[in-house]
């Protein structure tokens, strides 16, 4: 194949394949932590391992595509190293949790992708998988020990408390990974509140800036109208004396 179509193939593949890849990593997320967070039966432990093969074949066929499309293959296996790591989950079925934050850090990428011009979209997306993630992570790894957080909702209110910097004290992680959870979870959401704000002021900063630029765009408008319409003018005068100059040259000589 041709590399000019081969890229051109490849970025339009790209483009077309990010939102629902988006989609299929957060459900592969709820798919991990559906069997810790809901009791089933045998029947529905087989139907979601299957559906998680399902989401992994996908992932699958989609990095061998975009892998044979690639104008260089080599950087884009580097530089797409979460897509990688997705594909090899079922060589890495005991680490979990591992496999979780693989696919969140490949969510994470194609929303940037997806929302790049949406930031307050991105900053709310991001938080929702962020508090999700960590509350599944933390319910894992916390409801059989001694701490106060034994059901998935007091996870999911320790992870709000926790990422919006408030903090009651009320829950709160007793392990070393359930600790780490937190940590993590301080630096998100300390690093998206100050996206939010920054998101914000750029907001009114754009639309001061949007409305001196519609005011100098007007401004040159109505100056150009002003000279076409004496340009216009002068054109006017001057064609009447052209027809007589003619008209005279026009005239055969005595």
């Amino acid at each position: 194949m041709d590399p000019d179509r081969r890229a051109e193939m490849f970025r339009r593949v790209e483009r077309l394949t990010e939102a629902p890849m988006l989609v299929l990593a957060v459900a592969f997320v709820a798919l991990v932590f559906l069997p810790e967070v809901v009791e089933l039966s045998e029947r529905g432990h087989e139907a979601v391992e299957g559906l998680l093969w399902l989401v992994w074949g996908v992932f699958a066929i989609e990095l061998g595509v975009k892998t044979y499309l690639a104008p260089d293959r080599r950087r884009f296996l580097l530089t797409h190293w979460p897509n990688v790591l997705t594909v090899a989950f079922p060589f890495l079925r005991p680490l979990r949790l591992l496999r979780v934050f693989i696919v969140l850090a490949r969510a994470w990428r194609q929303t940037r992708s997806v929302l790049r011009q949406r930031t307050l979209s991105l900053v709310g997306i991001t938080s929702l998988l962020t508090v999700l993630g960590a509350a599944g992570l933390l319910y894992a790894v916390e409801r059989h020990t001694d701490g106060p957080i034994k059901t998935f909702p007091d996870a999911l209110w320790w992870a709000v408390t926790t990422i919006t910097t408030v903090g009651y004290g009320d829950m709160y992680p007793t392990t070393a990974p359930g600790r780490g959870v937190a940590v993590f979870l301080m630096v998100t959401g300390i690093t998206l509140f100050g996206l939010l704000t920054a998101s914000v002021a750029a907001f009114f900063v754009e639309s001061d800036a949007e409305k001196t630029e519609n005011a100098v765009l007007e401004e040159i408008r109505l100056r150009l109208a002003r000279l076409e319409q004496q340009l216009e003018a002068g054109g006017a005068r001057r064609r009447p004396r052209l027809r007589t100059y003619r008209r005279r040259s026009q005239e055969p000589r005595v």
